[in-house]
């Protein structure tokens, strides 16, 4: 019998049995389940993938520069949401360092006006990506360096742009920070994501 089935009440659950889940509803890809258990909860909608827009665009019958630049952002959200670091540590114990998230004044002021405290926003749970949004991260953050070999100044743009989009930072004061001529930077990201539509266009890579 389904969960959607049983009188359970989810709002029970302890915030890792929330958490594991989730996390199981994601393996098996059951969108209507996952939209009654998040309701169940009281979390609402799911939020979208992409965390650079706010409303996800259809699929276009091809590539389209709108489209890949949304790859681009979609991947660099993926890798800066991935629990873990990646990079090994030479020295150091086995046991993972907690990581305590610091909120920005604007959380701040939509927490105190849902009255919700900062030992409420500290043990939110969060769900990691899944393997599918992983895949496609892998898929996307090659593309700039796969198509753009011949000219590394306009791939490192390229990557810069989507990258610092998704972290929602200004690319202007960005680009004063690093001595980067703006205008040149806008060029360069422009001039590259237009080479890159046009080579997947070519190579008949799927849209997706």
């Amino acid at each position: 019998m389904s969960i959607a089935d049983d009188e359970v009440d989810l709002t029970q659950l302890s915030l890792a049995d929330r958490a594991e889940l989730m996390a199981r509803i994601d393996r098996e890809g059951d969108a209507d389940l996952r939209s009654y258990v998040l309701g169940a909860l009281g979390w609402g909608t799911a939020p979208p993938a992409r965390a650079t827009r706010e409303s996800v665009r259809e699929l276009p019958p091809q590539w389209t520069q709108v489209h890949v630049l949304d790859r681009l952002e979609e991947a660099f959200a993926v890798l800066v949401s991935l629990p873990a670091r990646t990079r090994p540590k030479q020295f150091g114990n086995g046991m993972p360092t907690p990581v305590q998230e610091r909120p920005s004044l604007k959380d701040l002021l939509d927490m105190a006006e849902a009255g919700e405290s900062f030992e409420d926003y500290r043990n939110r749970v969060r769900i990691a990506p899944t393997t599918a949004q992983i895949t496609r991260m892998d898929q996307a953050l090659r593309w700039p360096f796969e198509h753009l070999v011949d000219n590394p100044d306009r791939a490192r743009a390229l990557s810069l742009r989507a990258m610092w989009a998704a972290m929602k930072i200004d690319i202007r004061k960005c680009c004063e920070r690093r001595a980067i001529k703006h205008e040149l930077f806008q060029q360069n990201w422009q001039i590259g994501l237009r080479t890159v539509t046009e080579r997947l266009i070519i190579t008949r890579v799927a849209v997706s």
